[in-house]
């Protein structure tokens, strides 16, 4: 799902009662097409809320400084709210999270704004290449419903949000974002919802709801996962020697007729204690 950015200049027309009005104008605004997939958890009502939401938000942000919309991201998944971004004082960023916060209709604010400078174009280009390739890793997954899932990156930290049928289907989600060159971090906002039909596998053989999943109960606060991704040393070239230790360093020797020092005495933990 493409980030929604939204110029100033169409506020006025999602403040139409018309939910598809607001979807048009988000489709025009943001440069991306909005459409609804009958595989997704959300029905075409949710859909059409979250896009409305998102336009109310970003309307909100106008409303304090044209730039601050322009400085984030807003992601809508069944009426829970994801903010991303980076915004130059506390100010600004207790000002967007507190518009998200007051948008009707709006269960849950994740709140993933960073304060400081704003990244390099490089940066953000490569955030798009993080975001699109997993996007693309998710899709080819027959065990995945891409379709229930947003995925966005700021300053290579991957943002996941959406809905997951058991455990072991974040867990494939979480594994193919955190092994993307690249990633920094992976931070996720998934729910279970594992009593929705199953229609993975060919020809639909296993549909049917997911029992015994361990969903999220409706009032429960979404969990949050956050992985530090560690880089991996590159491995040697085939048939490369290892490479050789650094001989130690040769004692000194004492002069002609001179005692040799004393050892020195340490203490706890090998310090040596001052005189």
């Amino acid at each position: 799902m493409p980030e929604f950015r939204f110029p100033a200049r169409l506020a006025p027309l999602c403040l139409l009662p018309l939910l598809s009005g607001c979807l048009a104008a988000a489709a025009v605004g943001g440069g991306a097409s909005i459409g609804y997939v009958t595989t997704e958890d959300r029905s075409m009502q949710e859909n059409m809320n979250d896009a409305v939401i998102c336009a109310q938000v970003a309307k909100s942000w106008v409303d304090y400084t044209s730039k601050l919309n322009d400085d984030l991201n807003c992601h809508s998944y069944q009426a829970r709210v994801l903010v991303t971004g980076r915004v130059p004082s506390q100010t600004w960023h207790d000002a967007a999270i507190s518009r998200a916060q007051t948008a009707p209709g709006v269960k849950e604010v994740y709140d993933e704004v960073s304060v400081g400078e704003g990244g390099s174009f490089t940066n953000g280009m490569h955030d798009v290449y993080i975001t699109q390739h997993l996007n693309a890793e998710l899709l080819t997954d027959a065990n995945i419903h891409s379709n229930n899932y947003i995925v966005t990156t700021t300053d290579s930290v991957v943002y996941i949000i959406g809905t997951a049928r058991d455990q072991d289907e974040i867990g494939r989600v979480i594994d193919y974002a955190r092994n993307l060159a690249g990633v920094k971090r992976v931070v996720s906002y998934i729910r279970i919802r594992g009593s929705a039909p199953i229609t993975t596998g060919p020809d639909n053989a296993n549909a049917g709801p997911n029992q015994d999943s361990g969903d999220t109960a409706p009032g429960d606060p979404t969990p949050r996962g956050d992985i530090v991704v560690t880089p991996l040393d590159a491995p040697a070239p085939a048939g490369a020697a290892p490479k050789p230790a650094n001989p130690p360093a040769p004692a000194a020797q004492p002069k002609p007729g001179s005692a040799a020092p004393p050892a020195p005495q340490r203490g706890n933990n090998g310090i040596i204690p001052l005189q």
